[in-house]
């Protein structure tokens, strides 16, 4: 009698090919997308990117959400997005130290980018090390918790601090080998610094872009207390 397939084999399979595996990565940025949307991101035709996105719904990985005439693709859960961020640190570290991030679009990842709507890259890690140097969070990475000083320093940026429990946890940065945070109080980081025009996303890549403002604001952020 053969074994059933375990679920992690059918999981792997389904990241591994490669019109789904960019598909993925485009939804690494926590944003919805339509079916047309990552059709044209993967370059394959409409119907074939609706069989491949039904795959990924049906093994977990992606959900999708119906509003009016349009489907809306994402990625199911934080925990999806650490998988693949996690496989990105593995096929990283097959690539010799020397010629990991020459090529331009890399450096812009590694510098700022979106992870399923946290701020990762080298701003992320210092936003963390920020916040745990100047006494705003307490605990590690399973999960830091705002001070009284940190709820305060979130209030002066406008932040909105939900009522959701493990607001605020590590997450370990692919590029910096580092902890990012991540959480629902790290989206809404991430929110505010676009909403305020110090970030600014691509049209076509996780990448950030740090604004002139936002080169003097999070500057000050990060230099605090230091």
């Amino acid at each position: 009698m053969t074994a059933a397939q375990p679920r992690f084999a059918r999981v792997a399979a389904a990241i591994g090919d490669p019109t789904r595996a960019l598909m993925l990565s485009r939804l690494l940025d926590g944003r919805f997308y339509t079916a047309t949307e990552l059709a044209q991101h993967a370059g394959v035709s409409a119907p074939t990117a609706s069989q491949h996105l039904k795959l990924l719904v049906d093994e977990g990985l992606a959900r999708v959400r119906a509003q009016g005439r349009h489907r809306y693709y994402m990625l199911a859960d934080g925990n999806v997005a650490h998988a693949l961020e996690a496989l990105l640190r593995v096929a990283d570290g097959a690539l010799p130290e020397t010629t990991r991030w020459k090529a331009p679009a890399m450096r812009g990842l590694r510098h700022a980018r979106s992870c399923y709507g946290h701020l990762a890259g080298v701003l992320g890690v210092d936003l963390c090390r920020c916040f745990v140097d100047n006494g705003w969070v307490q605990g590690d990475a399973h999960e830091f918790v705002l001070t009284a000083a940190g709820t305060q320093r979130l209030r002066e940026l406008g932040v909105v601090i939900s009522e959701s429990p493990r607001q605020l946890y590590g997450c370990v940065d692919w590029s910096e080998r580092r902890d990012h945070f991540a959480g629902p109080l790290a989206v809404a980081l991430l929110d505010n610094f676009i909403e305020r025009g110090w970030l600014q996303r691509g049209d076509d890549t996780r990448a950030l872009t740090l604004s002139a403002s936002g080169k003097k604001e999070l500057g000050a952020l990060l230099r605090s207390g230091t």
